[in-house]
């Protein structure tokens, strides 16, 4: 598996949950504190030039790990599942857009938030799915796809659960759609987070992971099982991006620090002795 930091593309947007600022200088640290990629956040594609990002992030020795969609239902409120229809046709053209920047880099494309709520409509699921099949045929035709994030119930009320995601995925059936769970979310939605992971992974459709601490900062600083879960990524031999998404607290410096030590020291440890669960 390879370690990913989650960064604001500059393109405006500013996530509480990735590192923003001066893009030559905050990949310059990530590489410093042991990543080998890192999770773009992207609002506004339009605004972006997908050729010069690669060439930055190939001058900080770091890959594109995959883009995240999390900021344009966040800051601009659109989402796939809206019963405004001008609201679900700017979001879908805003969604082929980030397919279409995360293509040139070769990666995949986050789906948490932008799928959008319920809120108490019973078509809203339906929109969701139906746009999603859509954007995973775009998506596959482009050579990329997507990765459905199940988000917990405090925050999203569509797919809450890996089993929901699942679900959601099997249900759209193409290639162009996959899973990707968050450690964060797991915890909060699910009964047990290795089984979690487990179930994920024999289904077949795992593709993509994040992870924080149980207080959403950095890892090590809570007490989720990390150590347990990439156990058994490294036993089922998931050879995918595992990517640090936290709240920058105290400072994105420390953060970054904390996360790369902390990742590495636990990668080292199963590496000396895969057979070890202990968090």
């Amino acid at each position: 598996m390879r370690l990913a930091y989650a960064v604001a593309a500059p393109d405006g947007g500013a996530p509480p949950l990735a590192w923003c600022g001066p893009l030559e200088a905050v990949l310059e640290r990530v590489r410093a504190a042991g990543f080998e990629g890192v999770e773009l956040y992207v609002v506004d594609p339009g605004r972006l030039d997908p050729v010069r990002l690669a060439g930055q992030l190939g001058d900080a020795g770091l890959s594109a790990a995959a883009v995240c969609t999390g900021e344009v239902y966040g800051r601009d409120r659109l989402y796939l599942s809206a019963r405004d229809g001008e609201v679900r046709r700017a979001a879908m053209a805003r969604s082929r857009a980030i397919i279409d920047f995360a293509a040139a880099l070769r990666v995949p494309v986050n789906v948490g938030r932008l799928r959008g709520p319920a809120a108490g409509d019973p078509e809203a699921a339906r929109r969701a799915l139906d746009a999603l099949a859509e954007l995973a045929t775009y998506a596959q035709g482009r050579g990329t796809y997507l990765v459905l994030e199940p988000v917990n119930h405090h925050e999203l009320d569509l797919v809450n659960t890996t089993s929901e995601g699942i679900s959601w995925v099997r249900q759209v059936n193409e290639e162009g759609l996959r899973l990707m769970l968050d450690l964060y979310h797991v915890h909060l939605a699910d009964v047990s987070v290795p089984a979690a992971f487990v179930t994920a992974w024999a289904a077949g459709v795992l593709a993509h992971v994040h992870v924080c601490d149980s207080n959403r900062l950095a890892p090590g600083w809570g007490h989720l099982p990390l150590r347990d879960v990439l156990a058994i990524l490294a036993a089922v031999g998931y050879t995918g991006w595992v990517t640090v998404e936290c709240l920058q607290r105290p400072s994105p410096e420390e953060t970054v620090r904390q996360a790369g030590s902390h990742l590495r020291r636990l990668l080292e440890e199963l590496r000396t002795s895969p057979a070890g669960f202990r968090q």
